[in-house]
């Protein structure tokens, strides 16, 4: 096992999801070198990813195709294997349903877009704490 795959296996995963590129790429370079980023543009990859990586914690979009985010959500939340897993819903829907929605689902935050990105920062980290 090489140095740096060794630390890979230290540092949190993130896993982003959104169709957006724009998104991903805020989102990603939002992110500091301790955490390892991994990348997702619909549900169903979302879905195997985080199965086949297991993330501490996934920045989920609501509006995407093949599956939406509270689908996902619904999903990792029923995976005996995903049940340790941090979800942030990032999204453009705001409403107080939605919002709603995502809490009942099982998300951990919501937080609706624009939104500061040392404040995602900082709730990653808290979330992080609390394991």
């Amino acid at each position: 096992m090489t140095s740096s795959k060794a630390r890979g296996d230290l540092m949190p995963k993130v896993l982003v999801v959104d169709d957006d590129n724009r998104m991903v790429l805020l989102l990603t370079m939002t992110m500091p070198g301790n955490y390892v980023v991994m990348q997702a543009k619909d549900g169903e990859e979302a879905l195997r990813m985080a199965e086949e990586q297991v993330p501490d914690v996934i920045l989920l979009d609501v509006n995407m195709p093949r599956l939406n985010g509270f689908e996902v959500l619904r999903k990792v939340r029923q995976s005996g294997k995903l049940k340790k897993t941090r979800v942030i819903m990032v999204t453009a829907r705001s409403d107080e349903a939605d919002r709603n929605l995502g809490m009942q689902l099982g998300a951990n935050a919501y937080l609706s877009k624009p939104f500061s990105p040392l404040a995602l920062l900082d709730l990653i980290s808290k979330l992080l704490s609390e394991a």
